[in-house]
């Protein structure tokens, strides 16, 4: 049986317009972005679920400024008529202690859950905050979650498995050409320890794998399956003022995963 779900990230909601020296992030459109994705996706009868990777809000240094912009959002994806499921991104992270502060916010108990739809097991991979690494804090799956992970794959072992993750699990040898690649080695852009996941992953029939964050749009091949990276809706990709509205539209039939390439245009 067909399955079909759509996926987004990397929204970056900001209540102003910054005044940044360059503009690549387009904030100021991830408003009318989100109506028209929301939209798009009422109008769509053939979805079962969506999934935001991520990044809802650009955060700020004032946490409850954070909090009430990803509260407005949050209050916007109210308006859709199929279930959403949400991944904390590093934005969503960035000031606080611990993920619990936001998972109130999301009603959610675990920043790591799972859910099923037919034949098939979905991995949602949550992080929290390591804060004996200033320099990538938000970028850890904790103790306590790679353990529930490893439960509830074994609990699920038969059945056909796709992974969504915020951050970036499977290498990339053309890393450091991307923007956002601040560091040496391109690790702000990564899972810290996504090895010790990857070692727990590889024990499961993994299907296919969806991670957001680095704000480009490429297929990785890991083993015997594809890791879809998927860009900013909010992105400036191309340098020309205009933000790149991407999205997916996945398929899943039996064996098979069909991922669409979309873009939401405003300009």
């Amino acid at each position: 049986m067909n399955l079909k779900f759509r996926v987004f990230g990397d929204l970056h909601y900001l209540d102003e317009i910054p005044n940044w020296p360059e503009k690549r992030k387009l904030v100021e459109y991830a408003d009318i972005i989100l109506d028209k994705l929301i939209e798009s996706t009422n109008n769509n009868n053939e979805l079962s679920f969506i999934i935001n990777l991520g990044d809802l809000i650009q955060a700020t240094n004032d946490k409850e400024k954070d909090f009430n912009n990803l509260k407005y959002i949050l209050n916007k994806l109210k308006n859709l008529k199929i279930k959403i499921y949400n991944i904390l991104g590093n934005h969503e992270l960035k000031n606080v202690n611990s993920n619990k502060e936001v998972l109130n916010i999301f009603n959610y108990k675990k920043s790591s859950y799972s859910f099923d739809y037919n034949e098939y097991h979905f991995l949602v991979v949550g992080t929290d905050i390591n804060n004996n690494d200033k320099d990538f804090k938000t970028q850890y799956v904790s103790k306590e979650d790679l353990i529930w992970i490893k439960k509830d794959l074994e609990n699920n072992k038969n059945k056909k498995i796709i992974v969504f993750c915020h951050f970036g699990i499977i290498e990339d040898k053309e890393l450091m050409s991307n923007y956002w690649a601040y560091t040496v080695d391109g690790e702000n852009l990564m899972i810290r320890n996504r090895k010790e996941l990857l070692d727990l992953l590889s024990n499961y029939n993994i299907m296919g794998m969806f991670c957001g964050h680095q704000h480009w749009t490429k297929k990785l091949t890991y083993k015997n399956y594809s890791c879809y990276m998927l860009g900013s809706l909010t992105e400036n990709i191309n340098s020309d003022g205009i933000p790149d509205g991407v999205y997916f539209d996945v398929t899943l039939d039996n064996e098979n995963i069909i991922v669409k390439e979309e873009h939401i245009t405003i300009i």
